[in-house]
This record gives C-alpha cells, sequence and structure tokens, in this order.
C-alpha cells in the first residue's frame, strides 16, 4: 500500500504524519489520542500536554503487553487442546478396532497423560495466570474435570466430536 500524508490536529497541535494505513484507520487512531489526552488534561489542570501523553503511550503499551501474554497463553492452550484432540482420535481409532474386532467391550484403564508432541509445552493455565499477577484480569477458573462417563458414551461423544458436532 502506497504511503499517505495526513494533517491532523491533537491535543489542540496540528501536525502531518505519513502512514501506510487507511484513512478511516489513522483518523481513528487520531481521535482516540486527543480523547484521551485531553480527558487527562480537564482532570489534571497541573498536567502539561506531553505529560498527558506520555501517560497514554505508557497505558497503551501496558495493554499491548497484556495482550501479548494472553495471545502466547492462548496459543499454548491451543496447543494443548490439539495435542489432546490427537491423542483422543488415536483411542478412538483403537476402540473403533477392538469394537470391531469382535471383542466386545474394552475393560476399563486409567486413562494416560497426553505426552508432549511436537515441542508443544502442556500448561498449567492457573499456574500461567498467577505468573501474570502483576497484571490481573477477569478471567473464570477452569471448571473441575467431570467424572468419566461409561466406555459406549465416551466413544459416541469422540465420534461426535470427530464428526464435528457437539453433545451437550
Amino acid at each position: 500500500m502506497d504511503k499517505k500524508k495526513y494533517d491532523v490536529v491533537i491535543a489542540d497541535v496540528e501536525m502531518a504524519i505519513i502512514s501506510d494505513e487507511r484513512e478511516d484507520f489513522v483518523m481513528r487512531l487520531v481521535n482516540d489520542l486527543d480523547q484521551k489526552v485531553r480527558e487527562i488534561t480537564l482532570a489534571s489542570k497541573r498536567c502539561s500536554k506531553l505529560d498527558a501523553a506520555l501517560l497514554v503511550a505508557l497505558d497503551t503499551n501496558s495493554e499491548r503487553i497484556k495482550a501479548e501474554k494472553r495471545i502466547r497463553n492462548l496459543e499454548a492452550q491451543i496447543g494443548l487442546y490439539d495435542a489432546n484432540l490427537r491423542r483422543l482420535r488415536e483411542e478412538n481409532a483403537k476402540l473403533k478396532e477392538i469394537m470391531l474386532s469382535g471383542k466386545g467391550e474394552p475393560e476399563e484403564a486409567e486413562p494416560e497423560p497426553a505426552e508432549e508432541e511436537d515441542g508443544i509445552e502442556q500448561l498449567d493455565m492457573t499456574q500461567a495466570q498467577a505468573e501474570e499477577a502483576d497484571a490481573p484480569q477477569e478471567e473464570e477458573a477452569a471448571p473441575e474435570e467431570k467424572a468419566p462417563a461409561e466406555r459406549s458414551d465416551k466413544l459416541r461423544q469422540i465420534e461426535s466430536l470427530l464428526r464435528g458436532k457437539t453433545n451437550g
């Protein structure tokens, strides 16, 4: 995209900026910054426009860092879900093979813990959230695991998930 020059006013300071972003995006940024600087300077008469701009910059940078941390945690959680899905698909294939071979219901076995696959680190999300104590967030705690259902019910649920359906 081509760079374009924009003449803008932020907190009564006129300036020209060059950006390769669309005009509506640039104007939204300018308006948001102008509003935040004005709010700070109106709330405190001793706060200069420069001070207010620096405070807005600190706040925006803080939000960006917190968002990046949340993204990393969500990516790790997706990796864990992906590893668990692969493990469940393998278990489903084994159960189908057992059922089709005519051996009947398999004996109940202790569920095997998911192994690390493809270098995916499994995270305890509560631990990851505790590490974010410096940036408290309003997030719900993960629900406790439910008691395991009968094998045939579990098999039907797994098959349903693999087909893209959900059982409530």
